[in-house]
Protein backbone atom coordinates (compact mmCIF):
# COMPACT_ATOMS: atom_id res chain seq x y z
CA UNK A 1 0.00 0.00 0.00
CA UNK A 2 1.06 3.49 -0.83
CA UNK A 3 2.73 5.72 1.98
CA UNK A 4 -0.40 8.37 0.15
CA UNK A 5 -3.05 5.52 0.56
CA UNK A 6 -2.15 5.65 4.42
CA UNK A 7 -2.30 9.05 5.25
CA UNK A 8 -5.62 9.16 3.52
CA UNK A 9 -6.98 6.39 5.80
CA UNK A 10 -5.67 8.04 8.35
CA UNK A 11 -7.64 11.62 7.14
CA UNK A 12 -10.46 9.55 7.24
CA UNK A 13 -10.48 8.51 10.97
CA UNK A 14 -9.81 12.76 11.59
CA UNK A 15 -13.16 13.51 10.19
CA UNK A 16 -14.68 10.82 12.52
CA UNK A 17 -13.14 12.10 15.26
CA UNK A 18 -14.62 15.76 14.36
CA UNK A 19 -17.38 14.18 13.74
CA UNK A 20 -18.18 12.57 17.27
CA UNK A 21 -16.26 15.94 18.86
CA UNK A 22 -19.35 18.11 17.43
CA UNK A 23 -21.26 15.63 19.09
CA UNK A 24 -20.06 14.36 22.57
CA UNK A 25 -19.32 16.90 25.52
CA UNK A 26 -15.53 18.12 25.61
CA UNK A 27 -14.72 16.01 28.21
CA UNK A 28 -15.49 12.98 26.24
CA UNK A 29 -12.76 14.24 23.67
CA UNK A 30 -10.84 10.68 24.34
CA UNK A 31 -13.28 9.14 23.29
CA UNK A 32 -13.83 10.58 19.81
CA UNK A 33 -10.48 9.98 19.10
CA UNK A 34 -10.92 6.43 20.45
CA UNK A 35 -13.74 6.44 17.45
CA UNK A 36 -11.15 7.98 14.85
CA UNK A 37 -8.97 5.64 15.62
CA UNK A 38 -11.36 2.23 15.62
CA UNK A 39 -12.08 3.10 11.89
CA UNK A 40 -8.78 2.21 10.90
CA UNK A 41 -9.51 -1.31 12.52
CA UNK A 42 -9.77 -3.98 9.78
CA UNK A 43 -13.53 -4.91 9.34
CA UNK A 44 -14.80 -7.85 6.50
CA UNK A 45 -11.54 -7.10 4.71
CA UNK A 46 -12.20 -3.44 4.70
CA UNK A 47 -12.84 -0.77 7.48
CA UNK A 48 -14.30 1.98 8.35
CA UNK A 49 -12.23 4.21 6.78
CA UNK A 50 -11.76 2.90 3.38
CA UNK A 51 -15.59 3.11 2.97
CA UNK A 52 -15.68 7.05 4.02
CA UNK A 53 -13.21 6.72 1.43
CA UNK A 54 -15.36 5.38 -1.20
CA UNK A 55 -18.39 7.88 -0.51
CA UNK A 56 -16.88 11.17 -0.17
CA UNK A 57 -12.64 11.35 -1.24
CA UNK A 58 -10.11 12.44 -0.05
CA UNK A 59 -9.78 15.23 2.19
CA UNK A 60 -7.76 18.55 0.71
CA UNK A 61 -4.67 19.12 3.28
CA UNK A 62 -6.74 22.63 4.29
CA UNK A 63 -9.38 20.30 5.33
CA UNK A 64 -7.57 18.31 7.56
CA UNK A 65 -5.77 20.93 9.39
CA UNK A 66 -9.69 22.59 9.84
CA UNK A 67 -10.21 19.31 11.14
CA UNK A 68 -7.44 19.42 13.70
CA UNK A 69 -7.66 22.31 14.92
CA UNK A 70 -11.49 21.64 15.46
CA UNK A 71 -10.84 18.54 17.16
CA UNK A 72 -7.84 20.32 19.17
CA UNK A 73 -10.71 22.87 20.20
CA UNK A 74 -8.87 25.58 18.28
CA UNK A 75 -11.01 26.31 15.27
CA UNK A 76 -10.10 30.02 13.55
CA UNK A 77 -12.36 32.40 14.31
CA UNK A 78 -13.26 33.15 10.94
CA UNK A 79 -14.73 29.78 11.22
CA UNK A 80 -16.26 29.26 14.48
CA UNK A 81 -18.20 32.66 15.03
CA UNK A 82 -18.10 34.91 11.83
CA UNK A 83 -19.50 34.40 8.14
CA UNK A 84 -17.83 36.22 5.58
CA UNK A 85 -14.71 33.68 5.17
CA UNK A 86 -16.47 30.91 5.31
CA UNK A 87 -19.21 32.38 2.72
CA UNK A 88 -15.94 33.48 0.58
CA UNK A 89 -14.76 30.33 0.69
CA UNK A 90 -18.20 28.75 -0.28
CA UNK A 91 -18.72 30.97 -3.39
CA UNK A 92 -14.77 30.54 -5.18
CA UNK A 93 -15.71 26.43 -4.82
CA UNK A 94 -19.05 26.50 -6.23
CA UNK A 95 -17.73 28.97 -9.20
CA UNK A 96 -14.63 26.64 -9.19
CA UNK A 97 -16.25 23.64 -9.45
CA UNK A 98 -19.25 24.53 -11.57
CA UNK A 99 -16.03 25.62 -14.30
CA UNK A 100 -14.29 22.36 -13.94
CA UNK A 101 -17.34 20.21 -14.51
CA UNK A 102 -17.82 22.59 -17.70
CA UNK A 103 -19.82 25.25 -16.91
CA UNK A 104 -17.90 27.59 -18.97
CA UNK A 105 -14.75 27.28 -21.41
CA UNK A 106 -12.38 28.03 -18.84
CA UNK A 107 -11.45 25.08 -16.93
CA UNK A 108 -9.31 26.48 -13.37
CA UNK A 109 -8.63 22.88 -12.27
CA UNK A 110 -5.97 22.20 -15.36
CA UNK A 111 -3.91 25.27 -13.26
CA UNK A 112 -3.10 22.74 -10.85
CA UNK A 113 -0.79 20.57 -12.74
CA UNK A 114 0.96 23.70 -13.36
CA UNK A 115 1.67 25.08 -9.82
CA UNK A 116 4.29 27.44 -10.33
CA UNK A 117 1.53 29.67 -12.30
CA UNK A 118 -0.97 29.15 -9.34
CA UNK A 119 1.28 29.71 -6.56
CA UNK A 120 2.41 32.74 -8.09
CA UNK A 121 -1.39 33.76 -7.91
CA UNK A 122 -1.42 33.36 -4.23
CA UNK A 123 1.49 35.51 -3.57
CA UNK A 124 -0.78 38.37 -3.24
CA UNK A 125 -3.76 36.72 -1.04
CA UNK A 126 -0.76 35.44 0.71
CA UNK A 127 0.55 39.40 1.45
CA UNK A 128 -2.73 40.45 2.47
CA UNK A 129 -2.83 38.09 4.91
CA UNK A 130 0.31 38.63 5.87
CA UNK A 131 -0.38 42.49 6.39
CA UNK A 132 -3.28 41.89 8.36
CA UNK A 133 -1.84 39.31 11.28
CA UNK A 134 -3.08 36.11 9.54
CA UNK A 135 -0.76 33.99 10.82
CA UNK A 136 -2.64 31.14 10.97
CA UNK A 137 -4.14 31.10 7.60
CA UNK A 138 -0.02 31.77 6.37
CA UNK A 139 0.98 28.71 8.22
CA UNK A 140 -1.79 26.85 7.03
CA UNK A 141 -0.91 27.59 2.94
CA UNK A 142 2.76 27.46 3.77
CA UNK A 143 1.74 23.57 5.03
CA UNK A 144 -0.65 22.60 1.58
CA UNK A 145 2.46 23.71 0.00
CA UNK A 146 5.08 21.60 1.53
CA UNK A 147 2.98 18.85 1.47
CA UNK A 148 2.33 19.38 -2.09
CA UNK A 149 6.48 19.61 -2.14
CA UNK A 150 6.71 16.03 -0.75
CA UNK A 151 3.30 14.44 -2.53
CA UNK A 152 1.43 13.60 0.74
CA UNK A 153 -1.53 13.02 -1.77
CA UNK A 154 -2.20 10.70 -4.50
CA UNK A 155 -3.15 13.30 -6.72
CA UNK A 156 -0.52 15.71 -8.94
CA UNK A 157 -2.81 18.89 -8.87
CA UNK A 158 -2.38 21.31 -6.58
CA UNK A 159 -6.21 22.28 -5.93
CA UNK A 160 -6.34 18.74 -4.75
CA UNK A 161 -4.01 20.23 -1.95
CA UNK A 162 -6.65 23.56 -1.38
CA UNK A 163 -9.77 22.68 -1.64
CA UNK A 164 -12.62 19.29 -2.05
CA UNK A 165 -16.07 19.31 -1.88
CA UNK A 166 -16.16 18.41 1.61
CA UNK A 167 -14.73 21.54 2.16
CA UNK A 168 -17.15 23.30 0.47
CA UNK A 169 -20.00 21.72 1.67
CA UNK A 170 -18.35 22.78 5.81
CA UNK A 171 -18.37 26.30 4.56
CA UNK A 172 -21.51 26.34 3.27
CA UNK A 173 -23.44 25.23 6.12
CA UNK A 174 -21.40 27.65 8.52
CA UNK A 175 -21.96 30.80 6.19
CA UNK A 176 -25.41 29.90 6.43
CA UNK A 177 -25.34 29.13 10.33
CA UNK A 178 -22.92 31.93 11.22
CA UNK A 179 -24.67 34.64 9.16
CA UNK A 180 -28.47 33.62 10.41
CA UNK A 181 -26.91 33.70 14.10
CA UNK A 182 -25.26 37.43 13.09
CA UNK A 183 -28.63 38.64 11.80
CA UNK A 184 -30.39 37.20 14.96
CA UNK A 185 -28.11 39.16 17.25
CA UNK A 186 -28.69 42.18 15.47
CA UNK A 187 -32.48 42.15 15.54
CA UNK A 188 -32.73 41.53 19.43
CA UNK A 189 -33.30 44.41 21.34
CA UNK A 190 -30.44 46.25 23.22
CA UNK A 191 -30.42 44.81 26.70
CA UNK A 192 -30.99 48.51 28.30
CA UNK A 193 -30.80 48.99 32.08
CA UNK A 194 -33.81 49.50 33.90
CA UNK A 195 -32.98 53.18 35.58
CA UNK A 196 -34.94 52.38 38.80
CA UNK A 197 -33.49 49.24 39.97
CA UNK A 198 -29.96 50.75 38.35
CA UNK A 199 -30.43 53.79 41.38
CA UNK A 200 -31.75 51.30 43.88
Amino acid sequence: MMPQVHIMLVAQALIVAWLFSRLLPRRLLWLALALGLAALLPWRDSSIAWLLRGIWGDPSITTLQLLALGVAGRPPAAFARAWRASAIIAAFSLLFYALALGAGDFDPYRLGFQPALLVAALALPALLLWRRGQTLWLWMLAINLLAFAFGLLESTNFWDYLIDPLLAIACITLALRNGAASRRAQQSPPNITDPVSHHE
